[in-house]
């Protein structure tokens, strides 16, 4: 997906990429919500709270550029290579969620979503080497990871889940 020309656009590019998401959340019930998809046991409600917990930790990040601070982006003891690690913590302390209190959140942070992106000053958003911490990868670059170009890869795993599960393979 190409990068976002200013501020607006890069909240045009989360409302759209969220409106597919939801599109597809619509089209399925509240049992199949439910169902383990595969190996690793996540369910449509558990990719949704994934979705929404990323979100929530990149308002907090933020919530602290905003203040003129650097976020802690990790868990003490934590390196970006214990993503996975991390990504499986948070499906154990999700995992007995009620699934309208997922759908809930995942409704409300859109919302919250664009009062962080707005809140940021347009230069520190996109310019590349507003943000020392961030080695030249500009902050939307943060905001896209968390939202446009995460919702994308949650959304064709439901999709393809929900294709083998109507051909029954």
């Amino acid at each position: 997906m190409d990068a976002p020309k200013d501020k607006q656009d890069l909240i045009q590019k989360i409302s759209d990429e969220r409106s597919g998401l939801r599109g597809l959340l619509g089209s399925l019930s509240e049992d199949e919500m439910l169902i383990p998809m595969d190996d690793d046991s996540w369910s449509v409600k558990d990719h949704v709270a994934h979705i929404v917990i990323w979100e929530k930790r990149m308002i907090e990040w933020l919530n602290v550029v905003e203040r003129g601070e650097v976020p802690r982006q990790l868990p003490p003891g934590m390196t970006w290579d214990d993503l996975d690690r991390w990504n499986e913590q948070t499906f154990e302390e999700n995992r007995e969620r009620e699934l309208t209190e997922v759908l809930d959140d995942f409704n409300r942070y859109a919302e919250e979503v664009n009062k962080a992106v707005e809140a940021i000053p347009e230069d520190l958003l996109m310019g590349a080497d507003s943000l020392e911490w961030r080695s030249g990868s500009p902050l939307w670059e943060m905001v896209a990871a968390n939202t446009f170009w995460h919702y994308p890869e949650h959304r064709e795993t439901i999709k393809h889940w929900q294709e083998a599960k109507t051909s029954g393979r």
